[in-house]
């Protein structure tokens, strides 16, 4: 019965799974606002081909499926979105590629592989993680020797107006004007003269996104703050740590007094103007600073075995500083060089996480939780550092 259902497309991006999952995303979007689709040059890649874009929200993955693919893509999504008792029974139906965050992982590569043998696009967001603040990350995991190994077209897709419809740190979405441009189309010719470096550099810079110059989308929400202290964590008026606060349209600093007021277009009335201007400031405060790192929590450890579940669960320590992240606790205490710590995914006010022994650590902090964005910062400002002192622009 399985084989008739299936017809042998189980396990890839042609499988019924995958069409009834995509076909309920599309009723569940039905009603924002469609994005607008500029893929003209889509027309120039050869399948099977590979799609690098910018990584603005959750939503992103739906966005780039609407574009003009000759066949259905296949995705690398992070494994832990894939792992569980029913995601990785989705994940074996509809031909996902699971991926380890900030880690060395084979099997994503032979799962790219095995993609392009069949004949399928392949969607990668090469930044690993969604933009705290709107500006694309760093890219640190540079993938153009395995691009120009793995002899497919690169096809560069920009998401803009993705951010503001649904943010890191804010948990409801609201309707936005979204644009999904292909900007550019690698052929695997031209990758064949380019250096591992250039082909990382032409990444970058073609993806690079800065939300606060390009949204043109007018919001007449009235809690357009709420949860912003997930990133901003810090005032930028007077520096006091975990002091800010977002609710209406406003941050305000509970330390100062300073209130920051978001208008319609998602800028700030004064200055810093603008979310990643916020963030900027607090960026070149923590800069100023990391000579004397010193970060310290109190946590709450969830370990994950392969299938996602909790296998410990426990209270210990973490700390910080420019050499190494260490935990300590009554039954275990390890450390990583941060030099290994390319970046430390986080979700906002809640937790920061790392692979561990090849298991997944998610570590809670039980005293103000919007510190979690402050861990993650610093392990990029040292990651910058180590890489030459590169701004998220790779400039």
């Amino acid at each position: 019965m399985s084989h008739f259902i299936f017809k042998g497309t189980d396990g890839t991006p042609d499988s019924p799974v995958n069409a009834f999952i995509f076909f309920t995303i599309k009723l569940w979007q039905c009603w924002r606002k469609k994005p607008v689709i500029d893929d003209d040059l889509l027309k120039d890649a050869d399948l099977p081909y590979i799609v690098l874009a910018n990584h603005e929200c959750f939503e992103d993955f739906y966005y780039l499926h609407m574009l003009s693919h000759p066949r259905n893509p296949a995705y690398v999504i992070n494994r832990y979105y894939c792992s569980g008792p029913f995601t990785g029974w989705l994940r074996k139906h509809v031909g996902f590629i699971p991926k380890k965050l900030f880690v060395r992982d084979t099997v994503t590569v032979f799962g790219i592989k095995r993609m392009l043998r069949k004949g399928y696009p392949v969607i990668i967001y090469p930044e690993g993680r969604l933009s705290p603040d709107g500006c694309s990350n760093s890219i640190v995991e540079k993938s153009g020797r395995l691009l120009k190994k793995l002899g497919a077209d690169i096809v560069l897709a920009g998401i803009d107006g993705g951010y503001y419809a649904h943010p890191k740190w804010r948990k409801k979405a609201y309707p936005s004007d979204v644009r999904v441009t292909v900007k550019r189309v690698l052929k695997r010719s031209e990758l064949a003269s380019m250096s591992f470096e250039d082909i990382d550099r032409v990444i970058e810079e073609t993806l690079y996104n800065d939300a606060s110059l390009s949204s043109e989308a007018i919001y007449h929400q009235k809690n357009k703050a709420e949860g912003l202290e997930g990133i901003l964590y810090r005032c930028a008026d007077c520096g006091a740590l975990y002091k800010t606060s977002g609710k209406g349209n406003e941050l305000r600093c509970m330390a100062c007094g300073a209130v920051h007021t978001l208008d319609d277009s998602y800028h700030f009335t004064d200055k810093p103007w603008s979310i990643p201007g916020y963030y900027s400031v607090i960026r070149e405060m923590e800069e100023k600073e990391i000579n004397a790192l010193s970060l310290k929590a109190e946590v709450t450890l969830k370990v994950f075995d392969d299938r996602m579940k909790v296998c410990k669960k426990e209270d210990g320590i973490c700390t910080l500083d420019k050499d190494y992240f260490r935990y300590r606790s009554d039954t275990e205490e390890f450390s990583i060089p941060t030099e290994k710590l390319p970046a430390l995914a986080f979700s906002c006010s809640e937790e920061f996480e790392l692979y561990h022994n090849d298991r997944l650590h998610y570590f809670y902090p039980k005293k103000d939780p919007v510190q979690a964005a402050r861990w993650a910062l610093a392990v990029d400002i040292l990651t910058s550092r180590r890489n030459g002192g590169k701004n998220e622009q790779g400039e």
